[in-house]
């Protein structure tokens, strides 16, 4: 199990507002129009590479949820750089496979569209095989490869 969310490279900090409850540390994000973060929400789509990190100077772990109007700190890897990312409970991940946002702050594979989904965006490649799909698994953090 991942400690920290950035493993590897180059990233901008950033803090923001939380627009809602319930982000990890390891989510993608996005900014909405209020200038809050909230889990990145459409499937497939574009998204800045933005993740909300661990908040290891309250003694916070990458367990711990933020709640929302609290700050959350979110780093911005360049590409290249790896960071620890959610992976969407179900999915069966290969080292190399394409990942997308699966629209609820996970990652997922690029191959696990919904039946007329249209792909937008690749957001990371996977550095880790991870495979969620016994009974009992959950969204896991993951090493991937920022795109």
């Amino acid at each position: 199990m991942a400690n920290r969310i950035h493993s590897k490279g180059a990233f901008r900090y950033e803090e923001f507002d939380a627009g809602e409850a319930g982000i990890y540390p390891g989510m993608l994000l996005e900014v909405n129009s209020s200038g809050d973060v909230i889990k990145h929400n459409t499937e497939g789509a574009r998204a800045e590479k933005m993740f909300a990190q661990e908040d290891a100077l309250q003694g916070k772990t990458v367990d711990d949820v933020y709640t929302a109007n609290n700050p959350v700190g979110c780093i911005l890897p360049v590409s290249g750089s790896e960071v620890n990312a959610l992976i969407e409970d179900g999915q069966d991940i290969s080292i190399g496979e394409e990942l997308i946002s699966a629209g609820n702050g996970c990652l997922k594979s690029a191959s696990d569209l919904e039946s007329g989904e249209t792909l937008s965006e690749v957001i990371a490649i996977a550095a880790e095989a991870c495979d969620l799909t016994g009974s009992g698994t959950s969204n896991t953090l993951a090493a991937v490869r920022v795109k």
